[in-house]
C-alpha cells in the first residue's frame, strides 16, 4: 500500500506543471508546501534527493504536497509563491505545523548518454514542414531540442513559453523533436502555438541522446557541442535555459 502511494506521488510531481496566472490580487493556489515556501512547480532541489511527504487535505477535496526533509537553496527561493498570494494559505501552514504521517521517496533521475561537453553525432530528420535537418546543416548557429510527447503534461504546458524564445533569440534553430506521428501532434501543435520546428514519428534523436524522461531541453552550440541538458520543466530550469541559449549567442 506505502509503495502504491508512493508511485502515485511520484507520478503527480512528474505531472505538475505550471499554475495559470491569476487577475491581480487573485488568490494562487499553490500546489506544494517545501521548506515553508509554496511552489506550483516541484523546485530543483527534490530532483534525485530522498525526503518524506505528505498529502494535505481540505474537505472540498483541494490537495497540497507537503515535503520534509529538502533545504532550498537561494536560486529556488526566488520562484517560490509568496504566501500573501497563495489561496488559503494560514490553513495549509496550520495543517502542515500539525502534519505527523509522512512517506520517505526518492525520485530518481535519469541521464543521458550525451553529457554537456559532449560533440553531437551525425544524424538526419525531416521535420513535418518537408525540411531536412542533419549535425552538418545545424552547425553555425546554436541549436535547441526538445524532446516531448502527447502524454507529458508538462511538454504541452510548457510550450507557449518555449514559443517566446523564437522570438526573443532569433537566430536560433529550434527543433521539438517527438515519437509520436504528425497526425497525431497536429491539434496540440495548433492549440498550444508550438512554434518549434516539429520533427514527429522519429527516434533518431532519442536514441542518440538516450531520452528517458520528458520533457528532456538541450541546448547545443555553434559547433555542435552540448552546452546544457536539461529533464524536467520548471521556472528555475526554464531561466536556466534561456540564459544558456542568450550566452551563446553573445559568443562570436
Amino acid at each position: 500500500m506505502k509503495r502504491r502511494v508512493m508511485m502515485a506521488v511520484a507520478l503527480w510531481l512528474c505531472g505538475m506543471g505550471t499554475t495559470a496566472l491569476a487577475q491581480p490580487g487573485t488568490p494562487v493556489r499553490a500546489k506544494l508546501l517545501v521548506d515553508s515556501l509554496f511552489f506550483a512547480e516541484p523546485p530543483s532541489e527534490l530532483e534525485g534527493a530522498s525526503y518524506e511527504v505528505a498529502i494535505l487535505k481540505k474537505d472540498d477535496g483541494q490537495t497540497l504536497l507537503l515535503v520534509k526533509g529538502v533545504r532550498l537553496g537561494e536560486e529556488s527561493r526566488k520562484y517560490a509563491i509568496p504566501s500573501s498570494q497563495v489561496a488559503d494559505a494560514t490553513y495549509w501552514m496550520e495543517q502542515a505545523a500539525n502534519t505527523s504521517r509522512f512517506l520517505g521517496m526518492k525520485i530518481k533521475v535519469s541521464r543521458t548518454v550525451l553529457k554537456e561537453g559532449d560533440r553531437i553525432g551525425t544524424f538526419s530528420v525531416q521535420a513535418t514542414d518537408g525540411t531536412t535537418w542533419t549535425d552538418r546543416n545545424t552547425q553555425g548557429k546554436p541549436l535547441v531540442l526538445n524532446f516531448w510527447y502527447t502524454g507529458c503534461g508538462p511538454c504541452i504546458r510548457e510550450m507557449p513559453e518555449l514559443s517566446g524564445w523564437v522570438d526573443s533569440c532569433p537566430g536560433v534553430n529550434f527543433l521539438a523533436v517527438t515519437w509520436n506521428s504528425a497526425e497525431e501532434i497536429r491539434d496540440i501543435v495548433e492549440r498550444r502555438g508550438f512554434r518549434f520546428t516539429q520533427v514527429a514519428g522519429n527516434s533518431v534523436l532519442w536514441r542518440m541522446f538516450g531520452v528517458q524522461q520528458t520533457p528532456t531541453t538541450v541546448v547545443l552550440d555553434r559547433k555542435g557541442v552540448v552546452r546544457k541538458v536539461v529533464q524536467g520543466t520548471n521556472p528555475q530550469k526554464r531561466d536556466a535555459l534561456l540564459e544558456s541559449i542568450k550566452q551563446i549567442l553573445t559568443e562570436s
